[in-house]
């Protein structure tokens, strides 16, 4: 993936991925689950959607360090090298 995609797009992703995370783990925080909430699992669907930002994050930020599709100019994984061996 080019540079000019790969970075603006990591960016987003980390950003979006910090943001949903701050707002639902803040609004997990501040909610009041009575024992009919809990017996209901409806806590579960923000901590799914904490979990979801945070993995929206860590997948910007892999894209940004170039872990997740490299620009052919750093090697791409493509020729020989020592690493292969």
């Amino acid at each position: 993936m080019k540079p000019i995609v790969r970075i603006p797009l990591g960016i987003v992703l980390a950003l979006v991925g910090i943001l949903t995370a701050a707002f639902f783990g803040l609004l997990l925080m501040i909610a009041d689950c009575s024992i009919g909430c809990q017996e209901r699992h409806e806590w579960l669907v923000p901590v799914g959607l904490v979990v979801l930002g945070i993995a929206l994050a860590v997948v910007g930020v892999l894209l940004l360090l170039g872990r997740i599709f490299p620009s052919p100019a750093r090697g791409g994984g493509q020729g020989g090298g020592s690493r292969n061996l």
